[in-house]
């Protein structure tokens, strides 16, 4: 289970371990996908921004927050690399670098543009994603969280606000991503919400 999630080697999972991701739905968490190389991507420009910081030199030479989007970028795509290099993980890639080049632009775009942008690299890079159920549930369910942008609704404080939040931003996703799924795979787990609240974190 561990090799699966960091690196996304599934050899050792059983198949009755399987049925039971698919019927509580979080398989998907078994594959790297772009979940898994988001978060490591905003934990290498975290963790470059926090060492970045402890350098005047470097902080003159370059903003640490420049830096922490750069090396999130450059980690991120390692880590793709790194765990196979499988459809969803160059999807995230090329999505992560066409957000910070925009950032590091500092061009201030509406997010229906940025989402539309990061859609138009991704198929001219692989016009061939539009056949892909991955490319679909993807797409929109970063629409959503760009839709639904939780830094955009007033700062509530407190681990309770924040286990709110959190349990509010799966209820829109698990919502918006249900009829997909069903169009796309004929099936949705019922305890798919509170699984995933679970086993996300």
């Amino acid at each position: 289970l561990i090799a699966a999630l960091v690196v996304g080697d599934q050899g050792a999972i059983e198949r009755a371990d399987w049925d039971v991701y698919r019927a509580t739905g979080v398989a998907h968490l078994m594959s790297i996908s772009g979940l898994h190389v988001t978060m490591f991507a905003w934990l290498a420009g975290w963790l470059v921004a926090s060492l970045w910081r402890r350098s005047t030199r470097l902080c003159l030479w370059l903003p640490a927050p420049s830096a922490a989007l750069l090396g999130g970028v450059l980690l991120a795509l390692a880590y793709a690399y790194f765990s196979g290099w499988g459809v969803p993980s160059q999807r995230t890639v090329l999505m992560l670098g066409t957000v910070a080049a925009l950032r590091w632009s500092a061009r201030q775009w509406p997010w229906p543009h940025v989402w539309l942008l990061a859609c138009v690299v991704v198929l001219l890079v692989d016009p061939w994603a539009l056949l892909q159920a991955g490319f679909w549930l993807s797409f929109v369910a970063v629409g959503v969280l760009f839709a639904t942008d939780p830094a955009a609704a007033p700062a509530l404080g407190g681990w309770r606000a924040r286990l709110h939040a959190m349990f509010a931003e799966q209820w829109v996703i698990t919502l918006t991503l249900t009829p997909l799924t069903l169009l796309l795979f004929g099936q949705v787990s019922v305890v798919g919400l509170l699984a995933n609240a679970l086993a996300i974190p």
